[in-house]
């Protein structure tokens, strides 16, 4: 085959090895996990386990349990996991015809039983069950993560005589050798390679310090594993694959052909660490491990269904390049770690940049406003985010696993809930152009203005209207006196009044005082009687007004003539008639006065003294019918909301889109601080005991004090970083192993507690954690990345060993450097640096659209909608927006090749790289040359050479593609493996 096609068929193949390398993991996910602890499990809890629990069994099925929940019922299983429709629980709680329902009271609400079908479809993952009471804090005494760091002895490594038994007669593992791979330098023309990635067995030992031997503690700690097993390290990788792997993984983006020349020329001692060295200092290194860190902190740009209001952070951006500007800096990991939790509270300048680290609590989802679950993502992100603790599955009940009892669960709820976002974010920074931003305030000067004056036109019809319902508020305040619980239905209201106006309108008249206050004198000496003798006391009440005794007293006890008078003119019979006489009365004081004011704007009150007097009822300071502008943005109806909303919405535009509008910092600020109470089960109707905000009791230990500082978000950021603390570092130094290596020593990232995986070099994790908080500089990531890439285990070879395989089969002890697949932005950003196209420019605003063949900037700049995430995103694994993400899926897909096959922002850059290598010279030879150096950063092989030549012959006399030749060449080129895969 001689046409372009067998260049794509080969692409397409090469593409196809990728499923080689990607595992399916056979046990449930820690995400699954999850949602059945924080979804599922409260359900049924609260619904099934009263008829289907340990005290009763009721058609033999059981449900506070795996055991039972497997079983069945009677009549056999209940769900069939993953089949929705098959599953008998999905029927029964359809309340289907011809099923039994349940519950039987009444159907589940459909978002409940939506919850419950997505658990059947994801395989009814239910974990093993705890072994009884109290065993999770059993199981914390000893286990791993709970246990103080220790600094262990690094282990001696074997003598030579056993790493020769250890290791094959080349320095590798005894193992025959790969017969795929090759031996190649950088400018070795005559290797025998393919297309597809070399898999070179290690050159020879350098003058530069390439041999065997192991450099660094980390390596001991690794060998010593590897040797228990009768394993060694694998060879070291050639020079090529180094500085491809280092620059890759610290700069999401491959070194260029002149980068690796110099490196291989370089036969200093240490061109390995000054290598690094200059990877990590270049603001390249930020921009690649700040979208690391987002991740976990489930960065997006936008706040998810938030109803009508503006679905777009106007400045999410400011949290990205903070976490950007603080990886370049090499910002130490606590402090990192106190501004994005307490930044407000550091002693910060009012403009500091640093205050956008809060951006870490802000910008996640808004889950429809629910305060509830908007504090549960924040907890959520702390505890997992940092200290991989997955402290939210007590929010409905005692976690089942972890000792994190719902008690502490609202400790950490309180420290949130004492904390409010204020409307006036702080300007961090300064505006880069003086007119642009004067014109900016103008116009949000504007449009802020129409948004007040809408408000306050609002406020004004919204009072009217509590006046005008004045005695339908009385008329359910009296409902509610225990003398009138026997009033008949026909009293009930057509559209019930506020319950929170009700209740104002209540305390009011009791303020009110006794029998002689003139406006509601009768309605304190009436409410003292029962339903039945009401009438009566009404009757009697108006014939002695109607003495000249009588109206005497009421005169002197200056009741007012106009609550007599209609009282007299119509004696009520009941409570509610008395309260409609009331509101009859405030309805015709209310009406009199805004005629007043349309024919005298500026007049200050009625004439008649005793109409003066029903209209402060209504007017008057601390009436119920007066509330603030904030108060009453809490009672406008929804349409008026959402008019209001329309309008503040192009304010909130503004501050998108105008190149005027200065970053602010996504902060939060204590406010209304106060303890919280236990949920019970989650339930914010049902509240239990108050508990003080403070720590968690399994990291501080019984004697931990509460928090005594505001909120407290300062005192817990403070705890999370102790030294006495052990989680922090280990979790840290797992998340920057586990981006080097594929996967952490822990491979459960998020989830150190008793039900995640164990670490698989104990010893190691100790030791790095260690390192980072006791060997000065303290806390530092940089220092973290130049122990890790400097160690031979880092160096070694990818090339396979059938031999290890059959001892390790997953490579956990590392005999060889893991193969890692480029992640969607490290893939598009290296297709745009070898096209010439990368934008590497930092911060500022998000750009729309990541495909767009006009986007030229880094991938982490692009506009993350959590509301829309793009297809292209999900095809290649982007991290899950909706709550912090431990680790990306790894998945093997055809939406992914034929993306890289059609494309237009592939083929876009293919049409750059293969212009670059046209312009640079006339031969067809060097051409090849230039291109091979462009996308590969080396030479082509001899046999590479020979086959693309015959395919540019030929392709040539005969067009018949939209791309041309050289185009398809480029593409094909960027489709290999060696161009999208980290050896």
């Amino acid at each position: 085959m001689s046409s372009p096609s067998r260049l794509l068929v080969l692409g397409c193949l090469v593409w196809g090895e990728m499923s080689a390398v990607l595992a399916a993991a056979d046990a449930p996910s820690p995400e699954k996990v999850e949602y059945f602890e924080k979804q599922v499990r409260p359900l049924l809890v609260q619904h099934c386990q009263e008829c289907h629990g340990a005290r009763k069994q009721e058609a033999g099925l059981r449900l506070d349990n795996r055991r039972g929940f497997e079983k069945g019922a009677e009549s056999g299983p209940v769900v069939i996991a993953g089949n929705i429709d098959g599953s008998r629980l999905i029927q029964v709680l359809n309340h289907s015809p011809n099923e039994v329902q349940m519950p039987p009271k009444s159907k589940l609400p459909a978002g409940q039983i939506a919850i419950i079908r997505k658990w059947v479809e994801m395989g009814t993952v239910w974990p093993d069950d705890a072994g009884g009471p109290g065993s999770p804090a059993d199981a914390a005494k000893n286990h791993w993560a709970f246990q103080p760091v220790r600094r262990p002895l690094v282990p001696s490594p074997p003598s030579a005589g056993e790493r020769a038994r250890v290791r094959g007669p080349n320095g590798d593992n005894a193992s025959p050798p790969d017969k795929t791979s090759s031996t190649k330098s950088i400018n070795d023309n005559n290797a025998a390679t393919a297309i597809s990635p070399p898999h070179p067995n290690p050159l020879p030992p350098k003058a530069g310090g390439e041999g065997t031997g192991l450099r660094s503690p980390i390596d001991s700690f690794i060998v010593a594993a590897l040797d228990a097993k009768g394993l060694a390290l694998s060879s070291p990788a050639d020079r090529y694959t180094f500085i491809r792997r280092a620059t890759l993984d610290l700069w999401g983006i491959p070194p260029t052909f002149v980068d690796v020349r110099e490196f291989d020329a370089d036969q200093s001692p240490d061109a390995h660490e000054r290598l690094l060295d200059r990877l990590l200092a270049s603001p390249l290194y930020g921009q690649r491990w700040a979208r690391h860190w987002l991740d976990v902190a489930r960065y997006a740009d936008t706040k998810g269904y938030v109803f009508t209001q503006e679905p777009r952070y106007p400045y999410s951006y400011t949290y990205r390049d903070y976490v950007v500007d603080a990886f370049n800096a090499d910002k130490p990991f606590d402090q990192f770690v106190l501004e994005q939790l307490a930044a407000d509270q550091l002693g910060m300048k009012a403009n500091d940049e640093a205050l956008a680290a809060m951006g870490f609590l802000t910008v996640g989802r808004r889950f429809l406003n629910n305060n509830h679950d908007i504090i549960d993502d924040r907890i959520d992100v702390v505890s997992r985010g940092v200290m991989g603790l997955t402290v939210t599955c007590a929010r409905c009940h005692d976690h089942k696993f972890d000792p994190v009892p719902t008690a502490d669960y609202y400790s950490l709820y309180g420290v949130f809930a004492s904390s409010v976002e204020p409307d006036d974010l702080p300007i961090i920074g300064e505006p880069k152009e003086a007119a642009a931003f004067q014109a900016f305030q103008t116009e949000l000067a504007k449009r802020e203005q129409a948004v007040l004056e809408m408000e306050q036109q609002a406020h004004i019809q919204l009072m009217d209207e509590l006046r005008d319902r004045a005695g339908d508020c009385l008329v359910a305040a009296a409902r509610e006196n225990n003398n009138w619980l026997k009033l008949p239905a026909l009293f009930e209201l057509k559209a019930e009044p506020r319950k929170s106006q009700v209740e104002r309108w209540k305390k009011y008249v009791e303020r009110t005082g006794t029998a002689s206050h003139p406006v509601f004198a009768p309605w304190h000496q009436l409410a003292k009687v029962g339903n039945d003798e009401f009438p009566q006391a009404a009757a009697k009440l108006v014939e002695r007004w109607k003495s000249a005794e009588g109206e005497a007293e009421a005169d002197a006890a200056k009741l007012n003539p106009l609550v007599r008078k209609a009282i007299i003119e119509k004696p009520p019979q009941t409570i509610v008639d008395l309260a409609r006489i009331y509101g009859t009365l405030f309805q015709q004081t209310a009406s009199q006065w805004r005629d007043q004011l349309k024919q005298q704007a500026d007049a200050k009150s009625l004439a008649d003294p005793h109409a003066e007097q029903l209209r402060q009822v209504l007017y008057g300071e601390g009436s119920p019918a007066v509330v603030t502008l904030d108060e009453a943005r809490g009672l406008f109806g929804r349409d008026v909301r959402d008019k209001i909303t329309k309008v503040r919405r192009e304010a909130e535009k503004l501050k998108i889109s105008s190149p005027g509008a200065p970053p602010r910092a996504m902060v939060m600020r204590d406010g209304g601080v106060h303890n919280a109470r236990i949920l019970i089960r989650g339930n914010p109707g049902r509240s239990g005991n108050e508990v003080p905000r403070q720590f968690l009791e399994v990291v501080a230990g019984p004697e931990r004090k509460p928090f005594a500082k505001g909120s407290g978000r300062l005192e817990l950021a403070q705890a999370i970083i102790d030294p006495k603390n052990p989680l922090t570092p280990r979790v840290l130094v797992n998340r920057v192993w586990q981006h080097h290596f594929g996967t952490g020593l822990v491979p459960t990232p998020s989830d150190f507690g008793t039900r995640g995986l164990p670490p698989s070099h104990p010893e190691l994790l100790d030791w790095l954690a260690s390192e980072v908080t006791e060997i000065a500089p303290h806390w530092s990531i940089k220092r973290l990345h130049r122990a890790i890439l400097m160690s031979s285990v880092y160096r070694q070879s990818s090339a396979d060993n059938p031999a290890a395989k059959s001892v390790d089969s997953e490579n956990r002890l590392l005999w060889k450097m893991p193969r890692q697949r480029l992640d969607f932005e490290a893939m598009r950003d290296a297709l745009l640096a070898v096209s010439g196209q990368l934008d590497t420019s930092l911060g500022g605003r998000p750009f729309e659209n990541q495909m767009d063949v006009k986007s030229h900037r880094r991938t982490i700049y692009g506009l993350v909608n959590r509301n829309d995430l793009p297809g292209v995103f999900r095809a290649f694994d982007f991290a899950d927006t909706e709550a912090t993400a431990a680790e990306r899926p790894q998945t093997t897909v055809p939406q992914q090749a034929l993306f890289a096959l059609n494309a237009p922002f592939v083929q876009e850059q293919a049409r750059q790289a293969a212009a670059f290598a046209r312009e640079g010279s006339s031969d067809d030879s060097t051409r090849l040359s230039l291109l091979y150096r462009r996308v590969l950063s080396r030479e082509p092989t001899s046999e590479e050479r020979e086959l693309a030549l015959r395919y540019l012959y030929e392709a040539l006399t005969t067009p018949t593609e939209k791309l041309t030749p050289w185009d398809r060449l480029a593409q094909v080129l960027l489709l290999t493996n060696e161009f999208l895969f980290v050896d």
